[in-house]
This record gives C-alpha cells, sequence and structure tokens, in this order.
C-alpha cells in the first residue's frame, strides 16, 4: 500500500502561515496564506467536511473602533441577501469576535482576462453560457439592492463549475448618493459607467455597462474601450467610442445597448438574462427557474475549465504534514478569495497554477452562519463604500470617513483603482494608500515650538516584508531603534560589549509603555495623519499642494501621543507623496520622502549596524515562553524567558533549540546528536558551548568562578550566528567556528 509523502511546499496560492497566525478560526483549520496587507489577512482553510474556504481577517485595531464594526455589521445585512449562482458563497462569520472574520467558498481558477490571454476566446454556446452566468449574477446582486460598482475582468473568475463573479470591495445599496457614498470616486478605467465621473448615485446600469465590456473580451480577447491612459479611456467611455467587432450577432445587440452613454437605455440585468435564456421545446422560455436552467447549461456547455493548480488533496496533505507556522516566506500581497471558490484580489495566480485572482483585492462581509450566499464582498461604510474594501491588500487604506480605495496583486503587479474623480480628499487618500502598499523611505524631523532641538529620525517601510522601522531614540534615551515586523514589536539598543565573544550574558531588555505595540509603532505613524486630512472634509488644494486639519500621532521617549495638527501634503504630478509638514501645539514636524515604490526592504537592524561599534542588540523583542536551565548544581535550576531576538528566529523554533539545550539535567547533555556538537575550544571547567544545527552557538557557564562548587551559578548565554571555519580534527578541540556579531536567542532569568 502506497503512501502519499508528505509536501515539501505549500499548495498553489497558498504560502505558510507565520509566526503568531492562528492555526483554527471559529471552525475552521488554517492551511496557509493567501494574502495580507494593512488592514488584514485572509487565509486557506478547511471546514469540517474538508472543503476548502478562505477566511478572512482584519487587524485587531481597525477592529477596535467601533464605527469599523458597526460597517462590518451593515455589510453582512446588506449582502447576506444576495444569491446567485454566478457569485460568491458566504459560509460563516463572527462580526462579535475580537477579531472579526468571514468565510468564503475558495474558487480555483484564472480571471477572465488572463484565461482569455491564455486559451483565446470563448466561441458558441461557451460564450453564451458566460454571458448568461454574469447577468445571473448581477441579477442576484441588483434584487437584493445591491450595485457592485466594480465589474471588470479581474473580478470575473472562471472557475470548473463556472464563471464567477467576485471582489464586491466597494458594493452599496442601490440608490446611495455621491455625498453618502464613501467610494464613490472608485472605479476602473475602461470599465466605469460614464455617468459615474459626472457624479450619479450608485445604480445598477452601471453594472450592466460593464457587463457588455466583459463579453466583448471574453468574445474577442479585446476590451472595447481599448487601452491608454486614464483620461483617454474616461473620454471613450463618455462619447461611446467602443469596438465590438467580433462580437457574435446574436450577443451583439445585447452588448451595444449595454455600452450606451445613455444609461435609461440599457437593459437592466433581469432583462438581459430573459434575453439569454434558452426557449423552450414550446417556443416559450425555459419552464424551469433560471437557475436551474443556467445550472443545466453549465453542465452542457463549460468545457476547458480547469482549476489552476487547485487541489484540496494538497490542502490537506500540507495541512497534516507540515508545521507551516513561521517558516515560510512572505504570502503574495491581495488575494482574497470570494464566493464560490474564487480568489479575489489576486493571490498572483497563473496559469502555472497559482488560485487565479482578480486585480480588486478584497473579499467580502456576508451572510449568517448558514450560509446565505454574498461574493468576495468589501466593506462599506453605514451608507455603503467599503470599510472592509482593502482588507486584503492594504490598498483599502483610507479609513477616515470610510473612504476607501480597494486593489489587488495580479500576475503582472500591484493594480490599483484609479480615481475617476480629482476631489482633493480622493487624492490625498490616495497617497496614503500608495505608501502603504508599496513602501518608501522618509526622514521626520520633529523641532519643538517656539525653539529647541531638532530631533531627526529615518523612516522605513516594506509593504512585502510587512516591516516598519524607526531608526533613532524614538524609545527613549539609549534606544537606536524600534521596528514591527511580521507582527511584532522591536526595541534596539547598542549593545555594551563585544558581541564576539560568545560567553556574554543577555542584554538587559528593557520595559515597553503599555501605549507602544506593533499597532501603535505602525505605518500608520506616517499615513495616519493623511489619511484623517483626507477624512476631515476641509481639504484645500493649490496645484500638488494640500493643506487642512488633521490628527498626527507620535512615538517620542517611549510613548505614543495624539494631537490635533494642521497639516500640508506635498506630491509630484503623478499623485505619490514628496513631503508633508504637521505644526501642533507642540511641534513643527517634517516628512522628506526620498523613496516611495516598488522594492523598498527593510532589514533585521542587527544586521545593518553589524558595522556600528559592537552593533545593536533587541532589548525587547517576542518573549516565546520559559526553559529550565543553569541556576545552582545544588539547589533549584533557575528559570529562563526565551526571547527570539532575530527577525529570521520565529519562537517555534525558538523554543525547539531551547527545550532541547535547556530542560535537561546538565544543559546538552541529552541533545539530540544530530544537531549538536561541542566546541571543545569554547568549553571547559567554567562551562560548554554547542555549535547547534550548523548554524548558531549556545552555551552556559559559570558566573562565579571562584565560588564553592555546590553554589556556583550559572548562565545561559545567548545564541548566537556561528560558522565552521578550518578542518575538522580526530583530537579536541576538532574543529572552530567564526562568530558574527549579533543575537539570533536570548534568555532573560525570571524573578
Amino acid at each position: 500500500m502506497s503512501s502519499t509523502p508528505e509536501p515539501t511546499s505549500p499548495p498553489p496560492g497558498l504560502s505558510p502561515l507565520k509566526e503568531g497566525d492562528p492555526t483554527d478560526i471559529g471552525p475552521y483549520r488554517l492551511v496557509g496564506r493567501i494574502g495580507a496587507g494593512g488592514m488584514g489577512a485572509v487565509y486557506g482553510a478547511l471546514d469540517a467536511y474538508g472543503r476548502c474556504v478562505a477566511v478572512k481577517t482584519v487587524h485587531a485595531r481597525f477592529a477596535r473602533r467601533p464605527e469599523f464594526r458597526e460597517a462590518f455589521a451593515h455589510e453582512v445585512a446588506m449582502l447576506a441577501r444576495v444569491d446567485g449562482v454566478g457569485t460568491a458563497r458566504l459560509h460563516a462569520h463572527d462580526t462579535e469576535a475580537e477579531v472579526p472574520w468571514l468565510a468564503f467558498d475558495h474558487v480555483p481558477g484564472r480571471d477572465l482576462r488572463a484565461h482569455v490571454r491564455e486559451f483565446g476566446p470563448l466561441e458558441g454556446e461557451m460564450l453564451r453560457v458566460f454571458a448568461l452566468g454574469m447577468a445571473e449574477g448581477l441579477s442576484a446582486l441588483h434584487t437584493a439592492g445591491v450595485a457592485h460598482r466594480d465589474v471588470k475582468p479581474g473580478n470575473v473568475i472562471l472557475a470548473p463549475d463556472g464563471p464567477k463573479l467576485v471582489d464586491f470591495g466597494i458594493a452599496v445599496e442601490i440608490g446611495t448618493e455621491r455625498s453618502e457614498d464613501a467610494s464613490a470616486s472608485y472605479g476602473t478605467p475602461g470599465w466605469t459607467a460614464p455617468e459615474r465621473y459626472i457624479g450619479a448615485a450608485a445604480d445598477p446600469a452601471a453594472d450592466v455597462f460593464a457587463w457588455g465590456g466583459l463579453v466583448t473580451l471574453a468574445a474577442t480577447r479585446r476590451a472595447p474601450f481599448g487601452t491608454g491612459d486614464a483620461d483617454e479611456l474616461a473620454r471613450r467611455v463618455s462619447t461611446g467610442g467602443y469596438d465590438v467587432t467580433g462580437v457574435p450577432e446574436e450577443l451583439r445587440a445585447l452588448v451595444e445597448a449595454s455600452l450606451s452613454v445613455d444609461q435609461g437605455s440599457r437593459p437592466t440585468s433581469a432583462e438581459l438574462v430573459e434575453a439569454l435564456l434558452p426557449e423552450s421545446d414550446e417556443g416559450g422560455m425555459g419552464p424551469v427557474s433560471t437557475t436551474d436552467t443556467l445550472r443545466r447549461m453549465l453542465r452542457d456547455y463549460w468545457r476547458g475549465v480547469d482549476a489552476a493548480g487547485h487541489d484540496p488533496a494538497r490542502w490537506a496533505a500540507w495541512l497534516g504534514g507540515a508545521s507551516a507556522v513561521g517558516l515560510g516566506a512572505v504570502g503574495t500581497l491581495g488575494g482574497v478569495v470570494g464566493a464560490g471558490g474564487a480568489t479575489v484580489g489576486g493571490a498572483a495566480g497563473s496559469a502555472a497554477g497559482a488560485t487565479a485572482a482578480g486585480s480588486g483585492g478584497t473579499v467580502a462581509s456576508g451572510a449568517s452562519s448558514s450560509g446565505a450566499a454574498a461574493g468576495a464582498f468589501g466593506g462599506g461604510s453605514s451608507s455603503g463604500g467599503g470599510v472592509l474594501g482593502g482588507l486584503a491588500g492594504s490598498k483599502a487604506a483610507m479609513i477616515g470617513a470610510g473612504a476607501l480605495a480597494a486593489a489587488g496583486v495580479a500576475a503582472g503587479g500591484f493594480v490599483v483603482y484609479d480615481l475617476v474623480s480629482d476631489s482633493p480628499a480622493d487624492l490625498v487618500a490616495s497617497a496614503a494608500v500608495l505608501l502603504e502598499d508599496t513602501g518608501f523611505v522618509a526622514t521626520v524631523e520633529r523641532t519643538p515650538v517656539g525653539g529647541g532641538e531638532t530631533v531627526s529620525e529615518e523612516y522605513l517601510y516594506s509593504a512585502d516584508g510587512e516591516s516598519f522601522l524607526i531608526r533613532g531614540a524614538a524609545m527613549g534615551e539609549g534606544t537606536t531603534a524600534v521596528a514591527v515586523h511580521q507582527g511584532e514589536l522591536y526595541v534596539y539598543a547598542s549593545r555594551p560589549n563585544d558581541p564576539t565573544v560568545v560567553w556574554q550574558d543577555s542584554v538587559e531588555p528593557i520595559e515597553v509603555d503599555e501605549s507602544v505595540n506593533a499597532d501603535s509603532a505602525s505605518v500608520d505613524l506616517v499615513t495616519g495623519p493623511m489619511r484623517a486630512l483626507a477624512a476631515s472634509g476641509e481639504v484645500e488644494r493649490d496645484g500638488e499642494v494640500y493643506t487642512g486639519p488633521t490628527t498626527v500621532r507620535l512615538l517620542s521617549q517611549g510613548a505614543v501621543g495624539e494631537a490635533a495638527a494642521v497639516g500640508r501634503i506635498e506630491t509630484d504630478e503623478e499623485g505619490a507623496p514628496l513631503r508633508a509638514e504637521y505644526s501642533t501645539e507642540e511641534w513643527e514636524i517634517e516628512v522628506a520622502f526620498s523613496r516611495v515604490g516598488e522594492g523598498v526592504t527593510v532589514e533585521d537592524p542587527q544586521i545593518t549596524s553589524m558595522t556600528e561599534g559592537y552593533g545593536w542588540a533587541a532589548v525587547h523583542a517576542p518573549i516565546c515562553g520559559s526553559v529550565t536551565g543553569g541556576g545552582p548544581w545544588a539547589g533549584e535550576p533557575a528559570r529562563w524567558d526565551v526571547q527570539a531576538s532575530a527577525w529570521e528566529v520565529d519562537c517555534d523554533y525558538a523554543m525547539d533549540v531551547s527545550e532541547m539545550m535547556n530542560d535537561t539535567e546538565v544543559y546538552g547533555e541529552e541533545a539530540v546528536a544530530e544537531r549538536t556538537e561541542t566546541l571543545m575550544t569554547h568549553s571547559g571547567s567554567g562551562g560548554s558551548t554547542w555549535f547547534v544545527d550548523e548554524t548558531m552557538a549556545c552555551a552556559i557557564f559559570r558566573r562565579d568562578l571562584g565560588g564553592d562548587i555546590a553554589n556556583r551559578t550559572f548562565f545561559l548565554s545567548p545564541c548566537i550566528p556561528a560558522e565552521r571555519s578550518g578542518e575538522a580534527s580526530e583530537e579536541p578541540p576538532f574543529f572552530d567556528v567564526d562568530f558574527e556579531a549579533r543575537t539570533l536567542i536570548d534568555y532573560h532569568e525570571q524573578g
């Protein structure tokens, strides 16, 4: 009987869970990460029946805001009404959880554009059933009183069981006025209906307009308004400059009517469904329900669409055979999963097998735990717009009054919703989104009002690495940097002694003020004031300079404070921020961006500081647990907290090494032989040093070499990077190692 080997890499479309990720949410067992961003994370999971689902969570810092929860609940109530074959299905949600979550079907497949690019246009009955499936999905939404507002190729997944409309990141209730619509100014040029450029209320006719474009692309591999910059596409849309050459005659009239500049001349989604349903043998409309007819047509005509590498068995195998937490690479940003199974928001799905994703990058709120259908929906404000709109990819970063831009990751990189208005508030909010989703390097200078010494710090943010770093003494005198890396807070100070000597005491940890945590010491320190300015409703514009009231948060002298301010934001012609200035009662603050865009990386400060004296040590880092080790030989051994000091060491590994080495009668004596070797040159009557996993040296040493042997006290030395040097010999010292000037695992004695 053959056995399936344990997988060595996660399934397509997933990356391993990270340290700090849960293993279960509600009734779901998490398999891996689909995507993550500044607002939250989306996980691939298995339900009790072994079905693949996607579970979206929200960062705790946003979940704590009452207005967020209210919008979340409103969105659930709105989208719970939606049920369609061509829309995504919600399994369950918990809006009252400490970290709210939503669970959806996972839809495998490619988005429409990727499918036709690789396999060519859809033809014959395959094209007709696609057109019907999209019309049915829109009709289900519109019947429920919901306008999608971002129907486009990236939000349509071609799954093996049919086309699915996903990503409702900026969906609102039909009739929502622009003044109450936080995302009214967002859409995708070439797919946004002309009336939205002039401030029309949310209307189903805009979705029907985009339906005509979907069918054109599916039939011809061309978008109806071609390619070009946002202004040119807007001009063509507003003047009816479409090209539907190649759309079959039996569909062309419907497509042209749908693309009409006059929204009143377009058919409704229900009329599209009626026109596309086949006639019965008696000459009338099909005698069975629309849902049954569509499902029958899908069974009969939907062919040649694969799962793009998705295999539920691989999810189960990975869950059972891999200890994924903390071991893997950063998940691809974007990728949220929509109903019926689609990955929404782009898990960078390619034809090679990653789960296909739309370029929208958001997943929805949805129905009750009984599973009323919804889709991959973003949230909204109480009047619509999408508070959840960008939770999967941090493009939905404009919190303020609920204004959000949503985006995701497609195979070609970041795809951002373009603004369909140039209001000052929208442009400032868009600048904040750009920073959060592409990274930046900035110099921040704070000068006391009335004169005094200027404090200068460098702020760095890597969107890909989920890392934010402040180089400077923001955490108080003696500190050198503070960082948040993958949800964990680290504080650094200069090393007091030579770290190349392995038998050193641990660097003394510091207490951290309760106001400082991974949420407060985050990129929000830079983008929060911009979002608050955008949400103030009082933004004034002078060229590329925007001014108005805002609120700033400062990390100074080890504590986080907040103050009202007057803000001034300057951008370039493309909307990228160049500098920001804020005036409070106490401070004049200047932020100068030296770099904005993809490719910003942030490294562990222990590594980058190795050329600065003895380098920096982590004086605050994740405490993973405790072990028994050291202490008097006669009497109770001491208890030591285990600290994961380096970014490449997660808590699982730190505890694994520490327990192997320390929870024994004599340090290292019962350690796994295949993983440890004695370093004879650094061992003797004063202690022992071990080479562990061919990567680090860990040691235990006497504190008092002249004391009574019965009462000698021992301490655990930090584990530091080490590498073999020279040839091994048959006699002691066997071999030696070169040490690196930083710490991987540190130990702090309790009591």
